[in-house]
Formats: structure tokens, sequence, C-alpha cells
């Protein structure tokens, strides 16, 4: 099990708390009880099954596929959840959230931005400089987790702030309506 790789007592109970949400949130949407689910993450280069515990989120009902599209994000003990209907096979959606005390690392940009990026960066004033580059790696999360390919993506050739592809829709959600402490960002982002 992952949980049990994760060394940091703080970080193992949020990593346990959101799989217990995202289960807990997944049975709410489909009217069964939680342990009617049986966990089935996907990964593309491992498969998808009860024994993967990583990947893209989901679950079986009753030996079926539950017919959701899933994503999950933590920060800090907090957590976000989303979920799409399946019916069409290509539609997928991945959710992010972060926290801007994890973007001021030396180094950041040249290994999280584009570009493109490092030159809007340029324009923003130094003050609000931490929580657009906390909104541009919330961009980029949920646009990889969009697209099924998570950070096996070098986050740099990903330009968050570009017009979206046909059929991507890539929004900010509003921290405040989210109840989402100060420093916090999150985006959501649709494929298919």
């Amino acid at each position: 099990m992952r949980a049990a790789g994760i060394k940091d007592p703080a970080n193992r109970r949020d990593f346990l708390a959101g799989r217990i949400a995202l289960r807990g949130f997944t049975a709410g949407i489909l009217g069964v009880r939680p342990g009617e689910l049986t966990a089935a993450y996907s990964c593309p280069d491992c498969g998808t099954g009860p024994e993967l515990d990583h990947g893209r989120p989901g679950y079986r009902l009753h030996g079926a596929p539950a017919g959701l599209i899933l994503s999950l994000s933590r920060s800090r003990g907090w957590a976000l959840l989303a979920a799409g209907g399946a019916r069409e096979p290509e539609a997928t959606v991945g959710i992010d959230l972060e926290h801007s005390s994890g973007v001021g690392f030396p180094g950041f940009d040249d290994v999280a931005l584009t570009p493109a990026e490092r030159q809007l960066l340029a324009a923003v004033p130094p003050d609000q400089a931490t929580l657009w580059r906390t909104a541009a790696w919330a961009r980029k999360e949920a646009l990889l987790k969009a697209h099924g390919t998570g950070l096996r993506v070098n986050p740099a050739s990903v330009d968050a702030f570009a017009e979206p592809t046909e059929g991507v829709v890539l929004v900010e959600l509003d921290r405040v309506a989210l109840g989402l402490p100060a420093g916090f960002v999150a985006a959501l982002a649709v494929a298919g």
C-alpha cells in the first residue's frame, strides 16, 4: 500500500484522508455505500486494477466500471475532488490544489515555466509573483491530470496560460467560494 511508504505522519494522514474522501465522494454520487466500491486506479504504463495504488483514480462497482471520471488533489491538509460522467470515453477531468509555499524554491522558474511564462512573470508585480507562480503550477497540474500524463511530461513544456486546445476547458476556481485560506490556488481542466 502506497500510504505505508509515506514516512511523514502528517503527509500519510493527508494521503489517507484524501483517499477516504474520494471513496465517500464517489459513493455519494453513485448512491451506494463506500464499501461497495473497489479501487481501480489507472496508469498508462502499468494498466488498471485494484493492485495499483497510483495513477488516475477510479472505482469498480459490483465488478463493472463505476461510470465516473475522477480527480483528486491534496495540499497542506486540504483536498479537492472532481468527478464527471464517463459516457464519452475520451472525457477526462483534472483538478489541482496548490499552496504558494510550494513554489518558492530556487530554480522553480527553470524547471516549471515555459519561456513564454517567464516573460509573463516578468510583467507581474513582485508582491504578486508567488501567487502567479502558484496559479501557473495549479493550471499545469490540472491539464496534465486531465490529459492522463501527470508529471511524466516535463511541466516546463506545458504553457498554462495559452489558449486551450479544442475540447479542453481550463479554469481557475474561486478560492473564497471553496472556503480555502489565503495562499491557495485551485484549477480545473476538462478534456474531451
